[in-house]
């Protein structure tokens, strides 16, 4: 009977975590407008206290992108990175008082890691969302 209980609370939870990452989509997704196209992946982790989400994407030369970042109901609520293959970082919305998302170019292909954390500030744990838009 206990084994029942502890799985249904945790199935609980689970529906719970899944239905949040799922509202949090829905904002993130309002920053790519029509003029991009998503690349069709909606990369999420749920995030406690200083846990970092990495995600790893190919972006295209000769191309024109925007990353949307999105945790909790506000706009600024989470830190997004972006490095190359040799770990160096070619932007973070941290210096841009947490910017919801970020339009930028790319002349080469490139291989690229893209690091979420929540801002300590704002929120202590939740579902980070990033999507990633190239332009038509």
């Amino acid at each position: 009977m206990r084994g029942i209980l502890i799985s249904m609370l945790l199935l609980h939870g689970v529906i719970q975590l899944r239905a949040q990452c799922d509202s949090t989509a829905y904002f993130a997704h309002k920053f790519i407008t029509e003029e991009y196209i998503s690349d069709g992946q909606a990369y999420r982790a749920l995030l406690f206290g200083d846990q970092i989400a990495e995600f790893e994407t190919t972006l295209f030369g000769n191309s024109a992108y925007r990353i949307a970042a999105f945790s909790g109901t506000e706009e600024d609520q989470l830190i997004f990175s972006m490095f190359d293959e040799e770990n160096n970082l070619l932007f973070t919305n941290k210096d841009f008082e947490n910017a919801p998302y970020w339009n930028f170019e790319t002349e080469s292909t490139l291989h690229v890691r893209l690091e979420a954390k929540l801002d300590k500030t704002k929120q202590s744990s939740g579902c980070a969302v990033l999507l990633v838009g190239f332009e038509k």
